[in-house]
């Protein structure tokens, strides 16, 4: 018994140990990490997965944007557009909405999380929603985690970051695409634009519009607006169901 007691707290110490090791060899031979480091980024330097993505958290400066920030570090300049598109996923924020910006462009967000490696896709929506499998396109809005989901034959096809409501909840969870408005102007909110607009419901749309990484919209679904031309003109026609998850 003494012998299996010791082999045991062996083993645990080398597991231990190991992990602690590997941990510490990311830090070592990563690159990013490293520049990061060098230019006091990061606010602890500890290694988080966030939706399965090792990543380290960052400090922004008033008045900077993801996109700056990245042309700030030579490693991350070198493959920009991959890795702004990548940060601006995992942070549900448009990578050029301004910390402290002028009017609409601008975020109270002034702390991001930056993947250290880009070869590992996160997940965050379900690969496979058994909902909307009979179905060609489904859409899923995940207003808890703001993000939005597109389905074929109940598989994943693309996830968008969204920014929904401040308070005011969807008054529905199940929906379909009335009708869709290349150019659109809220009958509501003072003619605020809405383009790019997919009528799901009563006076809410899901439309081009800036994410800041957080709920800010006075009821409706705001994207991208790159990924607003992707859904309105490549992905979406009326009649796509789909449901809304909170």
């Amino acid at each position: 018994m003494k012998a299996i007691l010791l082999f045991s707290s062996a083993l645990i110490s080398l597991l231990v140990w190991n992990a602690s090791t590997q941990a510490e060899g990311i830090e070592q031979r990563n690159h990013i990490y490293r520049e990061l480091a060098e230019q006091k980024r990061m606010t602890t330097g500890e290694i988080t997965s966030v939706y399965g993505v090792p990543c380290v958290e960052v400090m922004l400066n008033s008045g900077e944007s993801i996109r700056t920030f990245v042309h700030s570090i030579p490693s991350l300049k070198r493959k920009s557009h991959i890795v702004q598109d990548r940060i601006a996923l995992l942070n549900k924020m448009h990578y050029l909405v301004v910390v402290d910006g002028p009017g609409n462009i601008s975020t109270d967000i002034n702390k991001i999380f930056v993947p250290l490696d880009y070869s590992i896709e996160p997940k965050i929506l379900p690969e496979f929603l058994r909902e909307a499998a009979n179905h060609k396109k489904y859409i899923l809005i995940d207003l808890r985690q703001q993000y939005l989901g597109l389905y074929e034959w109940g598989n994943l096809k693309h996830v968008f970051p969204i920014s929904s409501g401040t308070s005011k909840r969807m008054p529905f969870k199940k929906f379909v695409v009335l009708n869709m408005d290349e150019i659109h102007y809220s009958s509501k909110y003072e003619q605020a634009p809405m383009d790019l607009a997919l009528h799901i419901g009563k006076d809410y749309f899901i439309h081009e519009g800036i994410v800041p990484g957080y709920p800010a919209s006075h009821g409706c679904i705001r994207i991208f607006p790159l990924h607003a031309r992707f859904l309105f003109y490549k992905w979406a026609k009326p009649g796509i169901p789909g449901k809304i998850i909170s």
